[in-house]
């Protein structure tokens, strides 16, 4: 942040930056008030994915198998973006739609019921 606010200042940019819009000069009085407005200001853009690995059972950090079966847990599937093995480049909605889908039809399957 710092370092972005340095390079505002740069002869550069004196025709197209006015000022601050947000951080204030309070917000950057110290690192620790810099902190706090990180911390309520700043996130990232792109879409969660990928945080309970997938694969059938080799690896033993996989959280579940290829049709969202926890491992070691009776019962109980994952059928969210967290599935996805890669951060997608894309909204994440329709994927995640498509594997709660797929995932429902499999739980169907196995009840005996039709998808």
């Amino acid at each position: 942040m710092r370092i972005a606010l340095k390079l505002m200042e740069h002869e550069s940019f004196r025709n197209i930056v006015d000022g601050l819009i947000s951080s204030t000069e309070k917000d950057l009085a110290s690192d620790e008030a810099l902190d706090s407005w990180m911390l309520e200001n700043v996130w990232i853009s792109q879409h969660l994915s990928g945080t309970c690995e997938m694969e059938p059972g080799i690896d033993p950090m996989a959280v579940v198998d290829q049709y969202g079966r926890a491992h070691g847990l009776e019962g109980l599937r994952v059928a969210d973006a967290s599935v996805m093995p890669n951060v997608i480049r894309a909204n994440t909605n329709a994927t995640t739609i498509m594997i709660g889908e797929r995932v429902a039809a499999w739980v169907a399957e196995d009840l005996g019921q039709p998808s």
